[in-house]
């Protein structure tokens, strides 16, 4: 998605802050470079999971407090969420507990109430920052049903605007690596290099990694390769590598490690806080 930095930042924070409820999905394919084609993950009691929605608070508070009264306990609101006021536009805090009504923040409510119905937006992920790209990652742990059957390799995820059904508002790879920068040559196989891809990955880069490669960001991908579509790093030397393609171009796109985790019977997936990164620019 080509946006410009701010507006980015606005698409993201209009998903993961706002007021309309949000769930995160699972995918075993990841969309072609269009956005189409995504495969996700069902049967064997997998459900997507609520990750952002809104509940009216019934009592006023004050920043002298990190207690307020709600009026309903949804049920999918998690310690580590953030909490935004959208009735004044700002956040207040974080999740500590939400047991019945009460809710109460790891600290003092950063603003007052502007009166006893505010409106709250609780999210799983925190505020989007940076520009080309702009990122946004889960600040609670994000836990899916246990599976009753085998769910297969889950390489991708993403938010939806609905329970089931409905649509694909934004997707990402599985892992929390960062893009890189990285430059491929024409030859048998295509060298890809990519500064600061060994040392900033985590784990660190290997030889048997899987990588996915985008010209979103800028840059042209080079012929041979396939945009969003993983390959397996071999030759790895220090920054440099390749994945068993040719190529019959050169090209300078942006590269990155991504997690495939298969899910089989009988597990419960969950994601620790910052697993889950978000990216559009």
């Amino acid at each position: 998605m080509a946006l410009p930095g701010t507006e980015a930042q606005s698409f993201l924070n209009s998903l993961v802050q706002g007021a309309s409820s949000v769930w995160a999905g699972l995918l075993t394919t990841a969309p072609a470079d269009n956005d189409t084609g995504s495969v996700e993950v069902s049967g064997g009691s997998y459900a997507r999971v609520q990750v952002a929605g809104s509940v009216a608070a019934t009592a006023s508070w004050t920043t002298s407090t990190p207690n307020i009264t709600m009026t309903s306990n949804p049920g999918w609101v998690v310690p580590g969420m953030a909490v935004y006021d959208t009735t004044n536009s700002q956040a207040i805090g974080t999740v500590s507990t939400y047991v019945g009504t009460a809710l109460v923040l790891t600290a003092n409510a950063l603003h007052a109430s502007s009166g006893s119905t505010d409106n709250l937006a609780f999210s799983a992920f925190g505020a989007a920052t940076g520009a080309g790209p702009t990122t946004a990652t889960s600040t609670a742990a994000v836990a899916f049903p246990q599976s009753t059957a085998n769910w297969g390799t889950v390489v991708a995820w993403g938010l939806f605007n609905a329970a089931s059904s409905g649509t694909l508002l934004i997707w990402d790879w599985l892992g929390a690596d960062p893009w890189y920068p990285a430059t491929v040559t024409l030859a048998s196989p295509g060298v890809v290099t990519a500064p600061g891809i060994t040392a900033g990955s985590s784990p660190n880069l290997a030889n048997g990694a899987s990588v996915v490669f985008t010209a979103r960001f800028g840059g042209n991908i080079p012929t041979g390769f396939t945009a969003e579509t993983a390959g397996t790093v071999a030759g790895l030397s220090s920054d440099t590598f390749n994945i068993g393609v040719n190529t019959s171009g050169t090209g300078a796109c942006n590269v990155r490690q991504i997690t495939q985790q298969s899910i089989p019977s009988n597990v419960t997936a969950s994601f620790s806080s910052g697993s889950l990164v978000l990216t559009a620019a």
